[in-house]
């Protein structure tokens, strides 16, 4: 079997794709751009509840693209790598061409 440096990382990659599949995710980052955040903070922020926002948080942690420490009773979420932000805005700049409506691509400056 042909293996290359993509097909060896396959899964992680996936993993990764399906946690940038949703904009509540791709937003949820560009806010951990910005600095830690706990959980109730960014239900607020993005407005929903909080154990949607909850589940979105395991998924992006599944994906090792966030991490969490706990503060007394408060969980806070931070990016995993100072490097998410930029990776981001390569993937963004590859979908520009897709109109408006490209969550990304809007918000570059947040990310």
């Amino acid at each position: 079997m042909h293996t290359n440096a993509i097909t060896d990382i396959a899964e992680d990659l996936v993993t990764v794709g399906q946690a940038l599949s949703h904009q509540a995710r791709v937003r949820i980052l560009g806010i951990l751009a910005e600095g830690e955040r706990c959980g109730c903070e960014l239900a607020e922020i993005i407005g929903l509840d909080p154990s949607v926002v909850s589940r979105h948080l395991s998924l992006l942690s599944a994906a090792g693209l966030i991490v969490s420490r706990r503060e007394g009773p408060r969980l806070l979420w931070r990016l995993a790598h100072p490097e998410i932000p930029a990776i981001l805005r390569c993937l963004a700049r590859l979908t520009c061409e897709r109109g408006e409506n490209d969550v990304v691509a809007d918000h570059l400056e947040r990310i």
